[in-house]
């Protein structure tokens, strides 16, 4: 942008310096292998590796219990990744006990875990995710021929540890939580196998934007 007697340039976001030559993370402050995420012109996140935490993710904590605080207050979430689940493409079965974070929010649209093809271009809207939506278990999944959505009936708050177990044969579908009766449901179209290629995330997701694939609506990452 010029006047009459000057000259300067209007970065864009993220980039700083007379000729927008800067960038908040080329001089990465983030240690231990951390990621460094910019925030603004002039501060930066750091999202730390297992096993790291602080600001710059300096200190070394030792992890015994996995355990989620949702997001941060940056807007980031904990989660844990591991690599892609293999032979789920027409059959799979999990069983998971947790313990829910004693406030209202853990209970409000909290993503348990994901896996899935990103709803992107060619990938297609495959996807598999167990999440907490107003006090209920909901799960849900797509062969790519529509989403089939399972949701339980209220949590009994008063248990401590709660059960899931939940499977898929085919189109077809089943959710059983604490003791309430076992649920199923069959998905749309004709299609009848699963495939992604994501890696099955828990208790969050690695973006940086909070969007998940199509299908997917959770707003949060799991409390507890």
């Amino acid at each position: 942008v010029s006047d009459a007697e000057n000259w300067f340039c209007e970065c864009p976001k993220l980039y700083s310096g007379k000729l927008c030559q800067f960038m908040t993370c080329d001089e990465n402050p983030c240690g231990n292998g951390a990621t460094c995420f910019p925030k603004s012109r002039k501060d930066a996140v750091c999202l730390c590796p297992y096993g790291r935490s602080g600001i710059l993710c300096s200190d070394a904590i030792n992890i015994s219990q996995p355990s989620f605080s949702g997001t941060d207050v940056f807007g980031y979430t904990s989660f844990l990744a591991y690599s892609t689940i293999p032979n789920i493409t027409f059959y799979y079965e999990f069983r998971l006990k947790f313990q829910l974070a004693n406030h209202h929010s853990a209970l409000q649209d909290n993503l348990i875990f994901f896996t899935g093809q990103k709803g992107q271009g060619l990938n297609g809207d495959d996807f598999l995710e167990l999440g907490l939506r107003n006090g209920r278990v909901v799960y849900s999944y797509n062969l790519g021929s529509g989403t089939a959505t399972i949701i339980s009936k209220p949590l009994d708050l008063t248990l401590n540890i709660h059960v899931i177990h939940l499977g898929r044969y085919l189109q077809k579908g089943w959710l059983k939580v604490d003791d309430q009766k076992n649920k199923t449901v069959t998905s749309p179209g004709r299609l009848v196998g699963l495939n992604v290629f994501s890696q099955f995330y828990l208790g969050g997701y690695r973006e940086y934007t909070p969007e998940l694939p199509k299908g997917s609506r959770f707003k949060n990452s799991f409390q507890g």
